[in-house]
């Protein structure tokens, strides 16, 4: 059967599940299920008339015949998407930067002018969502997420939790928490408040505004509507211009950090390797101004 070629794509397939060393995560590359990349593997397989995976336990490994075609294929599967997709010149100096809109607006918008004078040439798209989006593959794309460091990603700074609240608000109801109405906690649905609160003393819970946003939940807090419970990262700016001040003298270390996850397939790229590298020195600054925090 040399004279005819097997599936191109059953060949994209394994070439996937064997680079990523996963039939999930093959699977969520090329949105499709387990099930379709085992299937077509076992289609390769048959037409090679090769074993190309072994099931070892829960995991599947390359065998011999696995390894030396993957050696192969990596090449002429390059140069046909090349061939077919050929890459613009916007494509090469456009950098996708996904976020939460409360890290865009507290922390990386107001240092991103040092990176664009930096690297003029590239044009940079910031998008505010809560879900890692998946543009075409090898498009430049990073994303900055504030969540726990176990589920994957660089930790760049870790954080802490403080209660902030306008200055008048922080002098009617003092600093003794647990006399807080609960009528004037505000609360973020997906937030940690739950713990400073613990540790605060407060036990009944919040019953002020609650929102889905951080950046709006510090909106909400200097315009008066009440104390909020937020990461000193995102409060930084408003309590160093003095629109919020610290409500009460607990800081506590927050169970997520802000972190810097890169798609693999982009990882190789120039532009992606210049912004780690200056978002890790922006990091490492933030780092040293969170830890020197201390209230008037």
């Amino acid at each position: 059967m040399r004279d005819r070629l097997p599936p191109l794509f059953s060949l994209q397939v394994f070439e996937a599940a064997a680079r990523l060393g996963n039939f999930s995560r093959a699977a969520d590359e090329l949105h499709l299920t387990p099930g379709a990349i085992s299937r077509q593997v076992r289609q390769l397989e048959d037409w090679c008339g090769q074993t190309l995976f072994q099931r070892v336990g829960n995991q599947m490994r390359l065998t011999v015949e696995g390894r030396d075609l993957l050696a192969r294929l990596g090449g002429p599967l390059a140069a046909l998407h090349e061939a077919v997709y050929p890459e613009p010149e916007e494509a090469r100096t456009t950098l996708q930067i996904a976020t939460l809109g409360s890290l865009a607006r507290a922390w990386l918008l107001p240092r991103l002018d040092r990176f664009i004078a930096a690297v003029p040439t590239v044009r940079l798209i910031v998008q505010t969502d809560y879900a890692l989006v998946r543009p075409p593959p090898r498009l430049a794309l990073v994303a900055l997420r504030h969540g726990r460091p176990e589920d994957g990603g660089e930790m760049l700074f870790g954080d802490r939790l403080l209660a902030v609240a306008t200055p008048a608000l922080a002098r009617e109801l003092g600093a003794d928490a647990a006399r807080w109405p609960a009528t004037r906690l505000l609360s973020l649905v997906t937030g940690d408040a739950p713990l400073w609160q613990a540790a605060a003393g407060i036990t009944a819970p919040a019953e002020g505004p609650a929102f889905n946003d951080a950046a709006v939940t510090l909106d909400a807090a200097e315009a008066g509507l009440g104390i909020a419970v937020t990461r000193l990262s995102l409060a930084l700016p408003r309590l160093q211009a003095g629109t919020l001040v610290q409500a009460h003298p607990l800081l506590l270390p927050s169970p997520r950090a802000n972190l810097l996850v890169i798609r693999e397939d982009a990882a190789a790229l120039p532009v992606v390797k210049r912004f780690a590298t200056w978002v890790r020195q922006e990091a490492k600054a933030t780092a040293a101004d969170l830890k020197a925090w201390a209230p008037a």
